[in-house]
């Protein structure tokens, strides 16, 4: 990661990361306070709490590991780096001189939506442990029971299942929602309890080794209004035509017009409030954004979202969400499971 990161900021002399998500990216530890890279030579040196620093010494990537505190109590041991400072950014500031590009701007020249493309575009091992992310989300999927059960009692099962599976967590807070609350895009549960007639939208994703899964399915639990039946065709319909239209090179915005062209044509166009997909990677939300007013590029290596909905106020909503990557022979959509079950 460091030499791909090098190579795209060659202008500057140092890069001072301080956001979780880029030191996760950078050093699979995300759990670190900041790490300054040598982007002449591409040293680095890592700076975490000293609660953390046998554990990174055992995990980090990173040449040198120092941990990092206020005061020495208890005094170092022989083996330990440790540094004592009253303030870790001036301590930062004085240890990069030059040209600086830093995530925090603050400390240089801000280059976060530069190291945001770079993680855009994952390498091999990145799609292997997106995929395992996903077959382990996809294995809760297949063992979900909804009817009867209070949405939480679902959301506990979750989680549970996803840490049983291997997972290193949840990517995000479970989204199961029923009958009205299905309604709402960003509901996560509560206490209703899932019923005959109702939608149902569960929208989870597992963590596996930093990186993460998202993926969405709707139920219709038994006989459920017409027009939620009809929606999730639509639904379904609009996203074969985001994929179909998500190709290297194409503006991310001409996919999310693809699904909403289709959600109109159908005549559920203005139930459609939410953009059409994301990036995804150590952080669950990251670049292209596949919205009506993106700007983003799609580019051979990028994993995304495709997440078309319809959401009808106190009758309930559906939506479809799959992960694709974008390979070098085309798209390909990582998920196993049916689009409507």
């Amino acid at each position: 990661m460091i030499n791909r990161i090098a190579q795209e900021l060659k202008d500057y002399d140092y890069l001072l990361v301080t956001k979780r998500a880029n030191l996760a990216y950078i050093t699979g530890f995300p759990d670190a306070l900041a790490l300054i890279v040598d982007l002449r030579t591409g040293a680095s040196t890592l700076y975490v709490s000293r609660l953390d620093y046998r554990r990174a010494l055992a995990l980090a990537k990173a040449d040198v590991i120092k941990g990092y505190a206020t005061a020495e109590i208890p005094p170092r041991e022989p083996d330990e780096a440790l540094i004592i400072a009253k303030n870790l950014m001036d301590l930062l500031k004085s240890e990069a001189k030059g040209r600086v590009a830093s995530d925090t701007k603050e400390l240089g020249d801000d280059v976060s939506e530069k190291l945001q493309s770079i993680r855009s575009i994952k390498t091999e091992e990145e799609v292997q442990k997106i995929r395992r992310a996903l077959e382990i989300t996809e294995e809760v999927f297949s063992e979900l029971q909804l009817e009867g059960r209070r949405e939480r009692d679902v959301a506990a099962f979750i989680y549970r299942r996803m840490l049983e599976l291997g997972s290193d967590g949840v990517a995000f807070e479970p989204i199961v929602g029923s009958g009205p609350n299905s309604a709402w895009p960003h509901y996560n549960y509560g206490e209703r309890r899932i019923a005959y007639g109702d939608s149902v939208v569960v929208d989870i994703g597992a963590r596996y080794q930093l990186y993460c899964a998202d993926m969405t399915r709707t139920y219709l639990i038994g006989d459920v209004v017409p027009a939620l039946k009809d929606a999730l065709y639509a639904v379904y319909e609009s996203a074969k035509a985001a994929e179909k239209a998500a190709r290297e090179n194409v503006p991310a915005k001409e996919v999310d017009l693809a699904a909403r062209k289709t959600l109109e044509e159908y005549g559920f166009g203005k139930y459609y409030i939410h953009s059409t997909g994301h990036g995804v990677g150590v952080e669950v939300h990251e670049l292209p954004r596949i919205s009506p007013t993106s700007e983003d590029m799609l580019k051979v290596g990028m994993v995304f979202t495709i997440e078309p909905g319809v959401y009808i106020n106190n009758v309930g909503g559906v939506r479809i969400e799959n992960m694709a990557y974008l390979s070098p022979d085309g798209l390909i959509v990582l998920n196993r499971t049916r689009y409507i079950i």
